[in-house]
């Protein structure tokens, strides 16, 4: 002992030292500790006084997840630099990692065995006053910070290293865990409870010697009968008399002790009195006696020699005194017991090993005793360990989960949190499965701390995974490295017990190593490769991250393709291959159900909505050519849906798709690689049966929203054809489903039909040549409007939520309230001008700034604010484009340069008067002639209206903290804004469009 201990305290001193080259640190990581070691023998001693000696060495090895709180300050704090910024960074992955440990250890309150519920208290008390003494105390020790020197280490380096793109791990985990699954179910607990006990050689052989010669000792089973008094117990232990008298005879005893035999109930005595005065009539009793005395005279004995027999069976007998029951019940030291206002009567029944399952099955399913014996008791505590586990298990399962998805505000960042750590279950139980291991009442201790370190692994992870999508900082290489740090000391801590001899130190060293090992590898595997997968990556392409709704709604939507086009398949088969009628007929009915299957395609996905504007009453009975604009794969689920005779022109990846394929090409649509020339005859085939030719003239997918430069073969057709032109313009498909992307969002795909261009209609040119290029232009034109009239910001919504999704449930609800609130900025939308640069004074986080420019890509916006944070998060947002910058900057000092408009909304309230008037003078200093300052604001002379806006400011700037104020609140009156305008000749409009709050807006139009 004292060699390992002296072994694991140079390692960890050498271990901190090495990795934050500071002399103070091994003392500083027990600071935590000790504090919450201290705590938690406080709480407990409030409240229950005593606690276990196992609960106590328990609960210190579980204070090796408060050196990791410790740790992780540290390590922070080293590569920050900064003290109050890393508070502020660990705030919130310290204290969900700290609480969902605390609740899950919480948990053993609710299970049955004192120790486990000692545990509980103790570690928990323990582990809320190490996470205390962390964020608050620690801080202000004397960290050394301004002296030391960040130098590279081993961890670093290895931290560098990122197992989420090796391939081969992320294979090894997803078929190696369904083999660790199948065997976790074979692990069992170890029904013997000495095994937990260290023996050495000479003392197991000693053992062996006294339990074979104490085998028969040792060999009882216990037929126990309890009742709420001594006198129910005997009853019901008298009540199994024939049974073991049978069981006797049957020769599976060697013998039987019941006390009922000497010390039988008061009902039985009464009931034996009674059979023995029914039976000693006076007349047998007369007849009895004068038959011995005669027999005694014959026999030589005298008169008086058996006169105590005639008192004996003529006497009056009465049940046991108290003073006789007790001196019988004294011959029975192990046959009675009392406890909790319960008696107990116990028969013993020395019984061979051989026979005891037979005794057992003759005793079971009787309702008034117990069996049991010394193995059944350790059976009984084993399967009370048993089921506590699995409620532990559950509790503390549902606890974390439910942590995470509180403190993350979002199931997907809880699953992904929460899913290595259950996979790390997983394994664990595989292992011990195959490593022949069972569990104890040690290892349970062990997988709580396990569990407890797990979690905080996964919850830093991820707060290192979340940083780089809000802020862009690259935070997960010094997460790592401090979580390796971590798992080394707690590695070398425990690990060193593999040295012991006891099997409970070994068990404890084995587990904790092997499930540590299993916990960090999975963590820093699965979960960076499943929020990348979901969210990151996806963002560093411009693609909105998934929701699980989302996801789910889009393979839903490809299983319901996969399996309409099989279902196509087959009918194609049977209407165009096999069947032996009007096979013309069979062909436009496989077209007819094809029309229907994508029209079912395009409105079972309730999330998108359809829009089809026939605006010249389309019958499509006149064959003609219809070209349409083409941005996403839904183009050619809405067209086909139009009606049946309409028969595409498609690519050749189309052609052959392995899922569609075949429905394409017994559909007769026609491969357009083939070219236009050589296209003419087979298609002059389908025309002359009356179908409609589908072509979208780029050729391609277009990869944004934009209608890129037309073919010729689509107008060539026509005009080889005589067919009429149809324009279809299809817009807000290519956002449901973008080029390149599976993710279906939410939307309104919407369909225009314009009004034929006839072959001779020469507006569009009298070649194809021209009229590819004339009607590209005014289809272009056409777009552009639908696209004017369809998307306000309003229509950005879903784009601007998803942009701000997983950066913090506050400020993904604080998005979702503030933009609904604020009608999505579609009035400083018509406030604006489409094109120009625009500046947003007090940005916040940028919501206005992105939506406006979206429903205007025309507009160029600078966003400016106060508070450095939001300026960061508005800055990293991923679909940020050259047209929007962000700076952080005073606007008491700012200097703005030209413009065509500014929006200062909410902002001058913050602001002294004097200040007040100064941005604005800069204002219109900075705008162009014609240039717009708009400006929105609580008007003080709206007395009764601006104490709700006062209200909102309460609970933006101090209690909520959105916004950051310097001084008090100072209200502009409208005759100051009234007075600015006039004095510099500026136009003035005032809009009041609330009810609640007094906020007017003005838009001041330069000269």
């Amino acid at each position: 002992t004292i060699v390992t201990l002296s072994v694991t305290i140079v390692l960890l001193l050498a271990l901190t030292f090495y990795y934050f080259r500071r002399k103070r640190t091994p003392l500083l990581l027990l600071v935590p500790v000790v504090y919450g070691a201290l705590m938690g023998l406080g709480v407990v001693s409030m409240v229950q006084g005593s606690i276990s000696v196992i609960a106590i060495g328990a609960g210190a090895i579980i204070l090796g997840i408060a050196i990791d709180f410790s740790i992780h300050f540290l390590a922070h704090l080293r590569h920050e630099r900064n003290i109050r910024n890393t508070v502020k960074e660990l705030a919130q992955p310290l204290t969900i990692g700290s609480f969902t440990t605390i609740a899950a250890f919480l948990s053993l309150r609710l299970v049955h065995t004192p120790i486990l519920q000692d545990l509980g208290l103790f570690a928990a008390a323990s582990l809320a006053g190490a996470a205390l003494c962390t964020l608050v105390f620690l801080p202000h020790f004397p960290l050394g910070v301004e002296t030391s020197k960040e130098t590279t280490t081993i961890f670093d380096r290895i931290a560098l290293w990122k197992p989420e793109k090796n391939k081969v791990l992320l294979l090894f985990i997803v078929l190696l865990t369904p083999v660790m699954l199948y065997f976790s179910r074979d692990v069992q607990f170890d029904s013997d409870l000495m095994n937990l006990n260290y023996l050495s050689p000479e003392m197991k052989k000693a053992q062996d010697k006294v339990s074979a010669a104490n085998a028969y000792a040792l060999s009882s089973v216990f037929v126990v009968a309890n009742g709420q008094s001594q006198e129910a117990a005997l009853q019901k232990l008298e009540s199994v008399n024939s049974k073991l008298d049978n069981i006797a005879d049957s020769g599976w005893v060697r013998s039987v002790s019941d006390p009922t035999v000497f010390l039988p109930s008061a009902a039985e005595q009464r009931q034996r009195i009674a059979r023995w005065q029914a039976f000693w009539t006076p007349e047998k009793q007369k007849q009895v006696v004068g038959d011995v005395n005669a027999a005694a005279q014959r026999e030589g004995f005298t008169s008086s020699a058996f006169a105590s027999f005639d008192e004996t069976i003529g006497r009056l007998y009465a049940p046991l005194d108290e003073q006789t029951i007790g001196l019988l019940k004294s011959f029975y030291p192990g046959g009675f017991s009392a406890a909790e206002g319960r008696h107990y009567a116990i028969a013993a029944l020395k019984v061979p090993q051989e026979h005891r399952k037979e005794v057992f099955d003759a005793l079971s399913g009787i309702d008034a005793v117990t069996i049991t014996d010394r193995q059944q008791g350790a059976l009984q505590l084993v399967d009370i360990l048993n089921r506590d586990f699995t409620n532990i298990a559950l509790y503390s399962s549902l606890i974390v989960f439910f942590a995470l998805l509180i403190g993350y505000g979002r199931i997907e960042l809880a699953i992904i949190a929460f899913l290595p750590m259950a996979i790390s279950w997983v394994w664990i139980l595989g292992l011990m499965s195959l490593l022949g291991l069972k569990f104890n009442i040690v290892n349970i201790i062990i997988s709580s701390l396990i569990f407890g370190l797990g979690d905080d692994y996964a919850i830093f992870t991820m707060d290192g995974l979340t940083e780089r999508l809000k802020y862009g900082k690259q935070k997960l290489t010094s997460v790592r490295s401090a979580v390796y740090v971590s798992a080394v000391t707690v590695v070398i801590g425990l690990g060193v017990l593999l040295l012991a001899k006891h099997p409970a130190l070994r068990s404890i060293a084995f587990i904790s190593v092997v499930g540590l090992v299993c916990v960090l590898f999975i963590s820093q595997t699965l979960q960076p490769f499943l929020f990348n997968w979901f969210i990151q990556n996806r963002a560093d392409k411009k693609l909105l991250p998934f929701t699980l709704w989302s996801f789910v709604k889009s393979v839903f939507a490809f299983t319901y393709f996969f399996a309409g086009s099989l279902v196509l398949t087959i009918l194609g088969i049977i209407l165009t291959k096999l069947w032996p009628f009007n096979r013309e007929k069979a062909k436009y009915w496989f077209h007819v159900w094809v029309s229907r299957y994508t029209w079912s395609m395009m409105y079972i996905m309730g999330n998108v909505r359809k829009r089809v504007y026939n605006l010249s009453n389309e019958d499509f009975q006149k064959p003609a050519v219809y070209i349409a604009n083409h941005s996403s794969f839904l183009d050619i689920l809405t067209t086909t849906m139009l009606h049946p005779k309409l028969v595409l022109m498609t690519n050749r990846w189309v052609w052959r798709s392995p899922v569609f394929g075949a429905v394409v090409r017994m559909a007769e649509y026609y491969p357009v690689a083939d070219g236009a020339e050589d296209s003419i005859e087979p298609l002059r085939n389908l025309v002359d049966r009356g179908y409609s030719i589908v072509v979208f003239p780029e050729g391609t997918r277009s990869p944004d929203d934009t209608i890129r430069r037309f073919h010729k073969g689509a107008f060539y057709i026509a005009e080889q054809l005589k067919l009429d032109v149809v324009p279809l313009v299809l817009h807000g498909i290519g956002y449901a489903m973008r080029k390149g992307d599976f993710l279906l969002k939410d939307g309104v795909c919407s369909v225009y039909i314009h009004p034929r261009i006839a072959l001779n209609d020469e507006t569009f040119g009298k070649t194809y040549s021209e009229r590819a290029k004339l009607i590209g232009r005014w289809m272009r034109n056409e777009y552009a409007n639908v696209k004017a009239t369809n998307e306000t910001p309003s229509y950005f919504k879903e784009q601007l939520h998803r942009s701000y999704t997983y950066k913090g449930p506050t400020l993904e609800w604080y998005c979702r309230v503030k933009t609904k609130l604020e009608g999505y900025y579609e009035q400083f939308h018509a406030l604006l001008p489409p094109e120009g640069k625009f500046y947003d004074l007090g940005c916040g986080y940028g919501f206005m700034t992105y939506m406006l420019h979206w429903a205007a890509p025309g507009r160029s916006f600078t966003g400016i604010d106060y508070d450095e944070e939001k300026i960061e998060t508005a800055q990293n947002n991923f679909l940020r484009d050259d047209n929007i910058k962000f700076r952080q900057g005073d606007l008491t000092e700012i200097e703005l340069g030209a413009c065509d408009g500014i929006i200062i909304s909410d902002v001058l309230h913050y602001l002294l008067p004097d200040q007040q008037q100064q941005l604005l003078e800069r204002c219109y200093t900075a705008l162009n002639s014609g240039g717009k300052l708009i400006i929105r604001d609580g008007v003080s002379e709206l007395k009764d209206r601006i104490k709700g806006t006062k209200a909102t400011e309460v609970f933006s700037t101090r209690i909520f903290k959105f916004n950051k104020t310097q001084n008090d609140l100072h209200f502009i009156s409208r005759a100051f804004i009234e007075s600015f305008a006039k004095s510099h000749g500026m136009r003035i409009e005032v809009l009041d469009n609330t009810k609640l709050t007094a906020n007017l807006i003005f838009v001041l139009t330069k000269n």
